[in-house]
């Protein structure tokens, strides 16, 4: 079983972590979630993923991407699949952090549009 999470490294809440180093909000985020599943039962293999909005990835994500890279690649041969993931990984984190902004926006107005400041 795996959980994920994709924790704001911009946000108040994590700023102090987030200065301690790469990934410290991620693996804070990680050691919250298996705190919180720690009460199943042993015959589950409980992983807990986070990524965090910067797109520094957890040491549980890391190992677990790593591992399911290695199987894609003894599975279709392909020695790149770990660096594919990780890419789309990415990918994916940016287009959540641009549906996030430009979900900010007036939608009277477009972001190609400038907009008077009061």
């Amino acid at each position: 079983m795996w959980v994920f999470t994709c924790p704001d490294t911009m946000a108040l809440s994590h700023f102090n972590r987030a200065v301690v180093g790469p990934s410290a909000v991620a693996n804070e985020a990680e050691e919250k979630n298996k705190s919180k599943y720690s009460s199943l039962s042993p015959l589950y293999d409980f992983t807990p993923i986070a990524v965090e909005t910067l797109g520094a990835v957890g040491e549980s994500a890391l190992d677990f991407l790593h591992e399911l890279g290695c199987r894609i690649a003894r599975s279709t041969a392909e020695p790149r699949s770990f660096t594919f993931l990780m890419q789309r990984l990415s990918i994916a984190v940016q287009l959540g952090n641009a549906i996030c902004v430009t979900g900010t926006a007036p939608s009277t107005s477009s972001l190609d549009n400038e907009v008077a400041l009061p």
